[in-house]
């Protein structure tokens, strides 16, 4: 399997970058993956608290170019199957420069695929401060994809991403995926990270039984996860060497693909009824 670098662009604060940097992870480590998460937020620190055992805070107060470690960890070897930057809120000058330093010529030798994440709401502003993202990684000389999130915290009307953004990139013939995270109950959110927990971390028993405790709490929870991650799941399934598909993984896979199966004759029969 070729190695995995996903910058979670830094875009407007609030549409779920590090909600989506935590399920990307908990994908990969429902995989087997083996997992490094990089938390460059300051002033949240919400990953290096979530995922302290595989996170690392890269603290720009401490060190003049704390992202050197991503890139420096590809060529000494100690990079993870799958490594995902959170970055801060707002596409800083200081960010932009420390990207043009970043020798793309040279990864061209490497097995690593870069990704860029964008993290979209309802709201126009989610794709406007996404867009300096895309024209910045869309001229490099290195094959950057794109992963587009749509994170149904605020709704799900998309209007400004469907009938703009996604039209660019097809113009431009822009590598990208789609994956459509629906919205999870914020009080449920809240009580996780209260006790430092992660969605995945809950329903693997992690942290205290008085947290959301009841049957249909788990089982919303479990839903919510399920829809997230199966789109993620099959994302990083989809890089696997044949012989990397253990008994495991593809267990994993055929409950996915299940699962995805069961929800699109639901969505299909529920769109049926409604233009009737």
């Amino acid at each position: 399997m070729r190695r995995t670098l996903i910058f979670i662009a830094g875009t407007k604060g609030g549409v779920g970058k590090s909600f989506a940097a935590i399920m990307l992870s908990g994908a990969a480590m429902d995989l087997g993956l083996s997992l490094t998460v990089y938390d460059t937020d300051n002033e949240n620190r919400t990953i290096s608290e979530l995922l302290a055992e595989q996170s690392n805070f890269l603290d720009e107060s401490k060190e003049q170019y704390p992202l050197d470690t991503v890139i420096n960890g590809i060529f000494t070897g100690v990079c993870s199957e799958v490594t995902i930057v959170d970055m801060k809120a707002g596409t800083s000058r200081s960010t932009q420069e420390w990207f043009s330093s970043v020798p793309w010529d040279a990864l061209h030798d490497t097995d690593v695929d870069v990704y860029v994440a964008g993290c979209i709401t309802s709201d126009p502003d989610s794709v406007r401060t996404f867009v300096p993202w895309l024209d910045y990684f869309r001229h490099i000389d290195f094959p950057v994809s794109f992963l587009i999130v749509k994170n149904g915290k605020d709704g799900n009307h998309f209007f400004t991403c469907n009938s703009l953004l996604e039209p660019a990139m097809d113009k431009l013939k822009l590598d990208y995926q789609i994956f459509t995270f629906p919205a999870v109950e914020q009080e449920y959110i809240n009580e996780l990270n209260n006790n430092n927990l992660t969605l995945r971390g809950h329903l693997n028993g992690d942290g205290t039984a008085r947290v959301l405790p009841t049957v249909m709490q788990k089982s919303r929870l479990r839903k919510h996860y399920f829809a997230i991650t199966d789109q993620l799941v099959k994302f990083f399934a989809a890089k696997f060497n044949p012989e990397e598909m253990n008994e495991s993984r593809n267990q994993k896979l055929q409950h996915v693909k299940k699962r995805i199966s069961c929800q699109e004759k639901v969505d299909k029969t529920n769109t049926t009824n409604r233009k009737k």
